[in-house]
């Protein structure tokens, strides 16, 4: 068989599989990793998903991996699999960047506490992945390393934070991307892309290593090509258990907004989710109140952590920074009326989403708004009015970083073939119903191949 249509094969594994793969012998880590290290030779410099390739580090992982799964065998469902980690976490002699010109050439010393659970489950590294600089930002598009594309379209973002994980997965470049979530940031990509992103319920894996954005908001998140591989993943590191997908008797609150800012093409898309999740559960409209107020205030309070994290940097040396980041910087510390109301609209937020998962089981609707917007774009026209491109990339994520409950994002379908994603949220530690849900509604997209 020659090395193309070996790569093809092994390409099409998903991670459930490609464990499974593994654990038996019939694939080798290091024949998967060249194949993942072949794909990124290919779609890159186009996509951009990639800010540095460790091909040596990662090939020497995978000889590791295979000689011990046939000593001991696999230590998980993780060992030997291709992954790629954002450039926001800390990698041992890998130069990390952080999105930012100030680090390009910064090479930490030690992993943070996310990679230290990859490589204890065994897990490949195959390099950093791009991400907005200091994840500040929905659209991955770094003045100082290039805009990331979105696979489907090269003219549109594939989302952000995490940007790069979600091109790659989708262009199948890895087979599972760590990333970070502050308003949407693993979930946004996952939508725009054509991907599964998780946000695990708040505090289930230590930021430890990570740059840090808004502390209070920040969360450690995966993203993979389906539901069931995501899931596999988040238990291997250390997750609560993934298992079961008896719904009988759930109840789904169909997420409706007061002051409606989603596109009627998004909206006919998941309409036909809707009447899915009729098939298998009681669906009962839930009004979620405070939209914009409530994405307004997280975005508040993102800039005002934000600020206390680089205030001193930037003072030192504010041309390091992009045009977007100087902008929010420049205009100094939030104003303590305006932080007192973000505050109070975030607590009332979280009261809110509490009690309505006393009533329904998930709350689901569109993860964004809108399909991908074009790269460049600072606005995004939503029924004849124009919003800036971050509020309208967050509008409906930022709910769950506002309470910290797991939400996951799914394709559902395309609209002039950009991918669509719903968002499933679920009470605290209920990661295994939110994926059980999310792989139910989920509408997989054809392979994408490289043009």
């Amino acid at each position: 068989m020659n090395p193309s249509a070996r790569d093809d094969d092994l390409l099409a594994l998903d991670l459930v599989a490609a464990a499974g793969a593994l654990a038996t012998g019939e694939v080798r880590a290091v024949d998967l990793a060249h194949a993942y290290l072949r794909r990124i030779a290919e779609t890159e410099p186009d996509l951009n998903s990639y800010v540095t390739v460790d091909r040596g580090a990662a090939l020497a992982q995978a000889r590791a991996a295979d000689a011990e799964i046939a000593a001991r065998g696999p230590r998980g469902p993780l060992h030997g699999i291709p992954v790629g980690v954002k450039d926001l976490f800390d990698i041992a002699g890998l130069r990390t960047a952080y999105g930012s010109a100030r680090f390009a050439d910064h090479v930490p010393r030690g992993d943070a506490a996310a990679v230290t659970a990859l490589r204890t489950a065994g897990a490949v590294v195959l390099g950093k992945q791009a991400t907005h600089e200091f994840a500040w930002g929905g659209r991955t598009d770094s003045p100082h390393f290039g805009p990331t594309r979105n696979p489907w379209a090269h003219d549109r973002i594939p989302g952000g934070s995490s940007g790069g994980g979600g091109a790659s997965v989708t262009a199948r470049s890895s087979l599972l991307a760590l990333g970070s979530d502050t308003a949407g940031s693993v979930r946004i990509p996952a939508a725009l892309s054509g991907c599964v992103g998780l946000k695990p319920t708040a505090g289930w894996m230590s930021l430890d290593g990570a740059y840090p954005l808004a502390p209070s908001l920040d969360h450690v998140g995966l993203l993979g090509r389906t539901a069931a591989d995501v899931g596999l993943a988040f238990h291997a590191l250390g997750g609560r258990t993934v298992a079961g997908d008896d719904l009988s008797g759930l109840r789904v609150g169909w997420l409706v907004d007061a002051q409606p800012s989603t596109s009627a093409e998004v909206a006919q898309v998941a309409a036909a989710s809707r009447t899915v999740a009729a098939g298998f559960a009681e669906v009962v409209d839930v009004a979620v109140p405070d939209v914009a107020a409530r994405t307004e205030a997280i975005l508040t309070l993102v800039r005002h952590e934000a600020e206390q994290v680089h205030r001193t940097a930037f003072a030192d040396a504010p041309a390091s920074y992009g045009p977007d980041l100087a902008a929010l910087l420049e205009l100094g510390p939030v104003a303590d009326a305006d932080l007192a109301r973000a505050r109070e609209v975030v607590t009332r937020t979280r009261a809110w989403c509490e009690a309505a998962l006393r009533d329904v089981d998930v709350l689901v609707g569109p993860t964004v708004p809108v399909v991908a917007p074009r790269i460049g774009a600072q606005e995004v026209d939503v029924a004849g009015r124009a919003w800036p491109v971050e509020l309208v990339l967050t509008r409906f994520t930022s709910l769950a970083n506002a309470t910290g409950a797991p939400a996951a994002s799914v394709p559902v379908g395309t609209v002039d073939r950009l991918p669509v994603g719903l968002q499933v949220i679920g009470r605290a530690g209920a990661e295994a119903v939110v994926l059980a849900v999310a792989d139910r509604l989920g509408v997989p997209a054809a392979p994408w191949q490289p043009a």
